[in-house]
């Protein structure tokens, strides 16, 4: 039993490492990116996200162009968070821009009504 038990572990644990280097390091950068965006003091007093966005189109753009990375990283952030603010609205905003014509979502005011809709008629 034992045995089976250590077996089953080292399959999770190998299983659970499905991100390459090349792509940790990707991920990591996509938050670097996201937490300038997030953080950036000249916008601080405004209440409309895509003042954040257009601030920051380099930053934005890098993000986008890093498509499925982005995309499957983001929808993994909503899954295990149950925040709605400015993060998410962002992130949400950065997965409509990857997805273009198939972002079923076509009405949204919030983050995480986004990813909840998306969620509910594609997971």
């Amino acid at each position: 039993m034992r045995k089976i038990i250590v077996t089953f572990l080292i399959l999770f644990i190998a299983g659970c490492s499905f991100y390459s280097d090349q792509e940790m390091e990707t991920i990591q950068q996509i938050d670097r990116e996201l937490n300038l965006i997030l953080t950036s003091t000249e916008f601080i007093r405004s209440s409309n996200p895509y003042d954040y966005v257009q601030g920051h189109p380099d930053k934005f753009d890098y993000i986008v162009s890093q498509k499925d990375i982005t995309l499957n990283h983001f929808l993994n952030k909503f899954l295990s968070s149950h925040s709605n603010g400015l993060e998410e609205y962002i992130m949400a905003t950065v997965c409509v821009e990857i997805l273009g014509a198939k972002n079923p979502v076509t009405e949204w005011s919030t983050g995480r009504e986004w990813y909840e809709k998306y969620s509910s008629g594609n997971l």
